[in-house]
């Protein structure tokens, strides 16, 4: 396994459940592990490097859940290493909207795609970290018009045909990220629509919310990271708003 530095590269790439890479960010560290092809079962020697509650929590599992669980949980324990945190004792599990429920006083998010898993974590002192992952050879500009407020939109559709869906990317990974970092703190659900996030450059975005007017206040941050192969690993910072306390 290696410290990533500005970029990533197939190098980092080994064998499936194997962790191949870590990255230091400004909340924290990023694990990431390879995942393999296919539906097979996971192995009972890759189970066997998890916790025993998180063995079992992934054996309930099927297909591709079954493996994006082992290599999420196997992520998160090499980000907690590379972080310094002890979690040897600790289940990753999840609650029903399988959100991880991380140790005490750590902020614990993962995301994955076909071929990798990725873990965060950090300390939740400064509020809850939400991760995304993006990206790849395909073009999605099809979910334009559901993953875009009209203001958005709009914004996107001024841009060349093929700057739009690097566009999109980028708030689609944002947008999943900020619901990350905000539903389990909010309790619930809610959708796109709710967050517009403005496309400064590819390593800058802002963020403007439209939750409900009963709902807290929060103050958010973020962080873009971009893989050498032209994927994004969004990351976003949520705590409630000092001023929205009681």
């Amino acid at each position: 396994m290696r410290f990533l530095g500005a970029g990533y590269d197939d190098d980092c790439v080994t064998e499936p459940f194997v962790p191949s890479w870590v990255k230091r960010v400004r909340f924290g560290v990023l694990a990431g592990v390879p995942l393999p092809a296919g539906l097979e079962p996971v192995s009972p020697s890759v189970l066997g490097q998890l916790h025993p509650r998180e063995a079992v929590f992934a054996s309930e599992e099927r297909g591709r859940r079954q493996i994006e669980v082992a290599g999420g949980r196997l992520a998160f324990r090499a980000a907690a290493s590379a972080f310094g945190a002890d979690v040897s004792a600790w289940p990753l599990l999840a609650d029903s909207a399988r959100v991880p429920l991380g140790p005490p006083g750590l902020s614990v998010s993962l995301t994955h795609k076909e071929d990798l898993a990725i873990a965060f974590v950090g300390t939740s002192d400064a509020g809850l970290v939400g991760i995304d992952l993006e990206g790849g050879p395909r073009d999605r500009s099809a979910i334009m018009s559901r993953v875009c407020r009209p203001e958005e939109l709009s914004a996107v559709q001024a841009l060349p045909e093929a700057g739009r869906w690097p566009n999109v990317m980028i708030r689609f990974a944002v947008k999943e990220a900020i619901y990350k970092a905000i539903a389990p703190q909010l309790g619930r659900f809610f959708g796109f629509q709710a967050a517009r996030v403005d496309v400064e450059s590819k390593e800058r975005v802002s963020i403007t919310m439209f939750l409900e007017a009963t709902d807290p206040t929060y103050e958010l941050d973020n962080e873009l990271v971009w893989l050498d192969d032209g994927r994004l690993i969004a990351l976003v910072r949520a705590r409630v708003s000092a001023s929205a306390k009681p």
